[in-house]
């Protein structure tokens, strides 16, 4: 494994952060990768109410299909929002949700408000991977900073790529971090994180050299990526 490459570059969550932010921009991804929660983080955005209550909230959002009538389709999604989507909502800290009283509110300060014309934007075009599944990989600081480096790189061997992330992810130069740390990430991005990528069609992993190159996807996402990471920022 070699040094790291010192330049900088501009693109949020590249550079070390706290274990807390890192924990919540998680979080954040997570939550956004259900498009669900996007339709309900949307609704909430546009809405003249502050507060909504929860059975309200499924009301409005209930769209009846497949033959299920609508009160059927209304307390699927009221069971959804309560167990599952709110939750996880909250945890993130893009609403509000007080589960006892059944009741919602936005919160216009969250990363959702700056990143809602980038979503709506990729939404909108033809890009070759959902935003479902932009969300799911970003969801992981490690992924976030492997790819952002092969940004940087193109291709990198998979031991360079491992002290690079291992560099940003303790915010230490290379020699004061211990080789056994190194190589958990390492380990982690060759069983886990790259072929992740690989598997969206982002990166190509060449196990025999060890090797990992940026596709021409990965290369496409790069606009938008940097975009929700950028707005994602404190």
């Amino acid at each position: 494994m070699t040094t790291t490459d010192s330049r900088p570059d501009s693109t949020a969550n590249a550079r070390p952060h706290s274990p807390e932010r890192v924990a919540s921009l998680d979080a954040t991804f997570d939550a956004l990768a259900d498009r669900q929660c996007r339709v309900l983080l949307r609704h909430l955005d546009e809405s003249d109410d502050d507060t909504l209550s929860v059975a309200d909230l499924a009301a409005r959002l209930t769209d009846a299909a497949d033959g299920t009538d609508a009160k059927t389709a209304e307390n699927r999604l009221l069971a959804s929002l309560h167990h599952t989507h709110l939750p996880k909502l909250a945890d993130a800290g893009l609403v509000n949700y007080d589960a006892d009283r059944g009741l919602v509110r936005y919160r216009p300060e969250s990363r959702f408000t700056a990143m809602a014309s980038t979503i709506e934007s990729f939404e909108s075009a033809d890009y070759p991977v959902s935003l479902d599944t932009v969300f799911g990989l970003f969801a992981d600081f490690r992924r976030r900073t492997a790819y952002v480096t092969l940004l940087r790189h193109d291709d990198l061997s998979l031991p360079d790529l491992a002290d690079e992330v291992a560099v940003a992810e303790r915010d230490e130069h290379l020699p004061n971090i211990d080789p056994d740390d190194v190589l958990e990430v390492y380990l982690s991005l060759y069983h886990t994180h790259v072929p992740k990528l690989a598997s969206a069609g982002l990166v190509n992993y060449d196990q025999e050299d060890d090797y990992v190159r940026l596709t021409d996807t990965g290369r496409a996402l790069e606009p938008p990526v940097r975009a929700l990471c950028e707005s994602s920022d404190d």
